[in-house]
């Protein structure tokens, strides 16, 4: 009993943290840009407010001061690459894409950008809550792993199609639970990748629905991630929420990441 107690209280103050940015933070309804820093400005609607979590950013910021500088490294050894690095029957619109080596992916990490955002609107009859995670890769995309900005070729269509067959043949492997603590997670729903237009190129979206139990008491959850080409390098964004606010925040990311052009993010 007391185990349900503390657990009932913990998601409580969870709850209530959750809601504390959208009294701290009044949404300004003459702003119609929201802009982050490596990505740029877009549209958004009135009532709009986005916070950045400060912990996350130094948390970031302190996992690349942390990493070991590549070019200290003490031998050829320490730059194999990583069996584990890429999972076995990755498919190749991945894998081409990931760090060769230790090395690189140090440098690739060092250059990246990642910021987490707290969302709210406040359509003057609820206030709707999601968070937002961009992320900017460190380095250009291989030219054969662009499919952003031009059409699709017979050879990049099979790969989105290895790419889905792939995600459909692991969903399983994404189910987890854990019964000491009563804490499992269920993919409810895998949704389709699809292309989508923005102001220069095109942005490719997919998405998934899940139910996580704790404690015998269920909560469902969203995310849908949103990828595309920025001055040359693989750049998305990650919305996430309670499972009834997919309605609300789907169209509104959408229209946001479609305003954006090709050279939006800050030099």
């Amino acid at each position: 009993m007391m185990k349900k107690v503390t657990t009932a209280l913990l998601l409580a103050g969870l709850t209530l943290v959750a809601f504390l940015p959208c009294v701290c933070a009044a949404p300004d309804d003459s702003a119609s840009v929201w802009n982050i820093p490596f990505i740029g400005g877009m549209k958004v609607p009135a009532g709009f407010s986005a916070v950045e979590v400060k912990d996350f950013r130094a948390f970031v910021d302190q996992e690349k001061q942390a990493a070991p500088d590549p070019k200290k490294s003490s031998s050829a050894k320490d730059n194999k690459a990583a069996p584990t690095a890429v999972p076995e029957g990755t498919p190749t619109l991945l894998k081409d894409n990931f760090p060769s080596d230790k090395d690189a992916a140090l440098v690739r990490l060092r250059k990246s950008n990642f910021a987490l955002y707290h969302l709210t609107v406040d359509d003057g009859k609820t206030i709707h809550i999601a968070w937002f995670l961009a992320a900017k890769d460190g380095e250009k995309m291989p030219a054969a792993v662009d499919v952003f900005s031009k059409e699709l070729t017979l050879e990049q269509t099979q790969q989105l199609d290895e790419l889905k067959a792939w995600i459909d043949a692991n969903i399983e492997k994404a189910q987890y639970t854990d019964p000491k603590n009563k804490v499992s997670m269920k993919l409810l729903e895998v949704m389709p990748i699809q292309a989508l237009p923005m102001t220069a190129g095109q942005v490719w979206t997919g998405g998934a629905r899940a139910l996580v139990t704790v404690d015998d008491m269920p909560f469902a959850f969203f995310g849908r991630a949103y990828v595309f080409s920025l001055d040359g390098c693989l750049t998305a964004g990650l919305i996430a929420g309670f499972d009834g606010e997919r309605p609300f925040w789907d169209p509104l990311i959408q229209d946001a990441i479609g305003s954006l052009s090709a050279n939006a993010a800050a030099k």
